[in-house]
């Protein structure tokens, strides 16, 4: 086996596996950023009322 072959392979596999690794952790991630944008909007919006 060629050199070139061995690095396409072990590029194809790197992609790949940073592929569904992405695909894994995506769905809690978006979960939690979720959260974080509504506790983001009560916050402000404790501030304003607070200073009104």
């Amino acid at each position: 086996m060629r050199f070139r072959t061995k690095v396409a392979i072990f590029m194809v596999a790197l992609l790949l596996s940073l592929g569904s690794f992405n695909m894994i952790i995506s769905s809690g991630l978006l979960d939690m950023l979720k959260v974080g944008k509504f506790a983001g909007y009560e916050m402000v919006a404790n501030v304003v009322s607070e200073v009104d």
